[in-house]
């Protein structure tokens, strides 16, 4: 394959190649997740200098030869710059990246998580809701764009999709349950306490991943939830997570304690 093109996306990784020059990571609408090569951009005029930045949402012009790119041009640039001001946010953002680089491949269509990550950033910058909320929402729906999306929109056994009041998440397989539906497919099980990957969730939470995985990117963020509520959401989906990553995340230790520390 030969030839300049142009591609959409956002830079999620950057690291220097020899003296002057940086491999990137970018996750593109038309070609997925590359590799690409930035020569000279490590020196202090290039132009392609903050185009290289991470967090960079661009229009990249790169030469593809055989199985590798290079990036000649960059136009239309958002850089975020007022995440990479504050030292929170930032690990925020890279830890968006990086569970970007897990979930995403070469030559795949990925613009939903081009999307995704781009309004993930954005509610970065405006904070209206709280961090780690932002990160929960962005781990469901990376999910469901992966093609994972646990099935929370019925009764896995009577087909029931309201009028519930508590339902019982089986975690290993992203389903849910009726309370009364299980007990009487399985028996009486004590989900605080099971060990099968077993969670009692009420209403409000399973309706908030509904929410969140079918809703429209502009509305993705704009709600809130109570400590409560949030508690059971976060154990839900992070332990969802925990069975669709097969690998340490290197950004993963430092957030949660993040997350820990703003939830105390």
């Amino acid at each position: 394959m030969t030839g300049e093109i142009k591609l959409t996306g956002i830079v999620l990784g950057s690291v220097p190649m020899g003296d002057y020059d940086r491999r990137i990571s970018l996750l593109t609408v038309e070609k997925g997740r590359i590799s690409a090569f930035a020569k000279g951009a490590r020196r202090p005029m290039s132009a392609l200098r903050a185009a290289s930045r991470l967090f960079t949402y661009a229009t990249f012009t790169v030469y593809a030869w055989r199985d590798s790119y290079s990036v000649t041009n960059c136009e239309n640039q958002i850089y975020f710059d007022e995440i990479t001001v504050d030292p929170e946010k930032t690990y925020y953002g890279m830890y968006f990246c990086e569970l970007m680089e897990y979930f995403t491949r070469e030559n795949a269509d990925e613009k939903e998580q081009v999307k995704l990550l781009f309004t993930s950033l954005k509610a970065l910058i405006k904070g209206s809701i709280p961090l780690p909320l932002i990160r929960k929402i962005f781990e469901l729906r990376a999910l469901a764009n992966y093609g994972e999306a646990p099935n929370v929109f019925e009764c896995s056994v009577c087909r029931k999709k309201e009028d519930v009041s508590e339902w019982i998440f089986d975690i290993p397989h992203g389903i849910i349950s009726c309370r009364d539906c299980f007990k009487a497919a399985f028996g009486p099980v004590n989900p605080a306490n099971d060990k099968n990957g077993l969670l009692l969730v009420p209403e409000t939470v399973r309706y908030t991943m509904h929410y969140i995985i079918t809703s429209p990117y502009k509305s993705l963020f704009g709600f809130n939830l109570s400590t409560e509520i949030y508690k059971i959401f976060e154990k839900a989906v992070g332990q969802y997570l925990k069975n669709h990553v097969d690998k340490p995340l290197k950004t993963l230790e430092l957030l949660d304690v993040l997350d820990y520390n703003q939830n105390q």
